[in-house]
């Protein structure tokens, strides 16, 4: 029960196809990363994502034996990834998951529920957007007073004799 709370608490992460920035996967559906393949595992991909169905031999030494089945984007056509349809034994924690490849992916995060929206702040309009614009006006013209008011003070400095 705390683990699910602690699920509960933590912010959402949206995974991205790095090529169109379709959402294809978050944090929900992790199981784990694999560093060897630079991959995130995930139990579930979103329907963005669609699995070729030709099944082809894994090209890693460290996968001999693996049957794989290519996970691509349907915005792009990029390749995204694989599906473990065929592992040895060492690897049988990765058969059936989506393998996302890091280097294709980018992320989000969603908001959290302790962040609320300022709801009480007007809107920017045209009639305030004026307003808005007219302050600032006023705001430039004292600065530039300023400024001139500072480069007479800065200019009767210079002009005193140093006693240092």
């Amino acid at each position: 029960m705390a683990a699910a709370a602690q699920e509960a608490e933590a912010p959402l992460l949206v995974f991205l196809c790095s090529g169109c920035r379709r959402a294809v996967g978050h944090t929900r559906d992790w199981e784990a990363n694999d560093e060897g393949t630079r991959s995130l595992l995930l139990s579930s991909v979103s329907p963005t994502v669609t699995v070729d169905k030709e099944q082809k031999l894994s090209s890693w030494p460290e996968e001999r034996g693996c049957m794989l089945e290519t996970l691509i984007c349907s915005g792009c056509k990029m390749t995204l990834g694989s599906i473990y349809k065929c592992t040895p034994r060492y690897l049988d924690y990765k058969r059936d998951l989506y393998c996302l490849n890091i280097d294709c992916l980018e992320s989000y995060t969603l908001g959290t529920a302790g962040k609320k929206a300022d709801v009480d702040k007007e809107p920017l309009t045209l009639g305030n957007q004026a307003i808005l614009e007219e302050s600032l006006e006023r705001a430039e013209t004292t600065l530039k007073a300023l400024e001139h008011r500072l480069s007479l003070v800065e200019s009767g400095f210079a002009s005193l004799p140093n006693n240092g």
